[in-house]
């Protein structure tokens, strides 16, 4: 004889419970709706993202530096190899040359005197010229022509007044031009010509520069 369906179901489910401890009825077997072991249904929270701080930090802005110069401790002495003797130049100011721009006026001293040579071979300038460049124009700012004696001891004095330089200008270079009239022998009155050449660098101060 065949049983119906649902009796079936309940003989097996009745088999069921009794084989296991602890199984309290069919309905509990039945209706559980318990998650399988080992399996989640809770979805995992996503971590936050790190914050990026977009503040940019500040570039200081470079200031331009001015460099050192001869006159910067007032005075500066340059040696010229003449063949048999030497000229020496000394260049002095009371100004403060570490404040030099191109619009100030420059007042140097400048002293010339001969060295290694005797006494009994005359030596006389007969020009001497400074020239001033300041990178864009070029101009002699002066000019002594004459019969000036240096044999030793005598030497030669001058001050020079450099003007104005072209705005923006962040050097200045004078260009100083002895010309020599050396005596051949002593007392021949009969002379060689000898020219010298030096040059004097100074830096200027520009907008915003450190002294």
């Amino acid at each position: 004889m065949r049983l119906p369906p649902s009796v079936t179901l309940g003989m097996a489910a009745a088999v069921l419970c009794g084989s296991l401890s602890g199984c309290g009825s069919i309905k509990e077997i039945t209706s559980s709706s318990k998650p399988l072991i080992g399996k989640s249904t809770t979805s995992p929270t996503p971590s936050p993202s790190p914050s990026v701080s977009a503040t940019a930090q500040p570039v200081a802005a470079k200031l331009p530096v001015r460099p050192s110069g001869p006159l910067d401790t007032g005075s500066v002495v340059h040696r010229l190899k003449q063949g048999s003797f030497t000229v020496q130049l000394t260049y002095w100011t009371g100004d403060n040359a570490k404040l030099y721009t191109a619009e100030s006026l420059k007042t140097i001293n400048v002293a010339a005197h001969i060295e290694d040579a005797d006494s009994t071979h005359r030596v006389t300038i007969s020009t001497f010229q400074v020239t001033q460049d300041d990178g864009t124009k070029r101009a002699v700012v002066s000019t002594d022509t004459g019969k000036f004696d240096v044999t030793p001891p005598y030497p030669y004095n001058t001050v020079i007044t450099v003007p104005a330089a072209t705005t923006g200008a962040t050097r200045l270079t004078l260009t100083v031009r002895l010309d020599l009239l050396v005596e051949t022998a002593p007392e021949s009155n009969s002379y060689y010509r000898s020219t010298a050449l030096d040059t004097l660098s100074l830096p200027l101060l520009t907008n915003g520069a450190a002294q």
